[in-house]
Formats: structure tokens, C-alpha cells, sequence
């Protein structure tokens, strides 16, 4: 029997683009990879919306099939979006701003599995949009959009995580 390993986020680092770029090295080898945008949730922090995609959607996927051959290996970027989204900040606009997640996941699960998972796991059902990314040539190039939250010293340890069964 091989063992598997969980890589998790750590809770004590401090050097948010080294932990993002390992994880995504680690998915973006992965056979299937989706890059989902999940917007239109009603919270203005970063840390509620961690806490929901930890705990209310990817937690809840892992629970559900634990008990059978499903999987889910999962990366979240949470990131401010308009100005911010595109490289400025202005201080008085940032608590106007809303915030969205960027998820690089590779799982057993199906399109319409993952939607129905999205739209119940919040109390509004969000503006979601999944990507089917496994073939696609441009995963640096995702990267460095994942990364360009950090440029604006808005990253914190709230604003991403993951989880990689290795």
C-alpha cells in the first residue's frame, strides 16, 4: 500500500510567494486542473471568505467523499477586485472594493459536481466560472496573475491556502 501525504498551507509563514508557487508547482503537474473564479459573495473580508472556501465548500467536498476514491487537491487565491485587481491601490477605495477567489483545483469531481458544491456552500449562490486548464500552455502566466495580489502589499496569510494530497 503507498502512503499519501497531505501538504498543507503552513500556519506560522511568513513567505506567502514561495508557499503559493510551491502548491501550484505541485497542482499544475497534476493530469486534470481547473481554475475556477468564484465572485458576487457578499463579504467585505478576506478572512470571512477564507473561513467559507475552507471550511463551507473544500472541507465539506473532502468530508463528503471521504469514504470512497474522489479526490480533491485545491489552491485559493483571495484577491481584491477593480483597481487593486489590476496593479493600484488607493487606500480610501479598498474597503469599497469587492473581494473574489481564484481556486486551481484537481479533482476526481465532475463540472456539474463542483457547481452544485459552489452554489450551496454559500448563502447566496456566487458568480462562479470553471476553466478546464489540464492542456492549457499558459499556467505561468496563471501563476503570475495568482502572485499579483502580492505587489500591492495586500497579501496576508488569510488571502490564500491549500491543500495537495502528494
Amino acid at each position: 500500500m503507498i502512503k499519501s501525504k497531505i501538504l498543507k498551507k503552513s500556519k506560522n509563514t511568513t513567505d506567502y510567494l514561495s508557499d503559493i508557487i510551491k502548491a501550484y508547482t505541485i497542482l499544475s503537474k497534476k493530469d486534470k486542473l481547473y481554475h475556477i473564479t468564484i465572485e458576487g459573495i457578499p463579504t467585505p473580508h478576506i478572512h470571512d471568505l477564507s473561513f467559507q472556501l475552507n471550511y463551507k465548500l473544500f472541507n465539506t467536498i473532502v468530508k463528503d467523499y471521504s469514504k470512497s476514491y474522489e479526490y480533491i487537491n485545491y489552491l485559493f487565491v483571495i484577491e481584491y477586485g477593480g483597481i487593486i485587481s489590476k496593479g493600484n491601490v488607493y487606500d480610501s477605495e479598498i474597503k469599497d472594493l469587492g473581494i473574489h477567489s481564484h481556486c486551481i483545483v484537481n479533482t476526481s469531481l465532475s463540472i456539474p459536481q463542483l457547481k452544485f458544491y459552489i452554489n450551496t456552500s454559500f448563502k447566496v449562490i456566487p458568480d462562479c466560472e470553471i476553466q478546464d486548464i489540464s492542456k492549457s500552455n499558459t499556467k505561468s502566466g496563471l501563476l503570475n496573475y495568482l502572485l499579483k495580489q502580492n505587489q500591492t502589499g495586500l497579501m496576508t496569510k488569510e488571502s490564500y491556502n491549500y491543500k495537495i494530497l502528494i
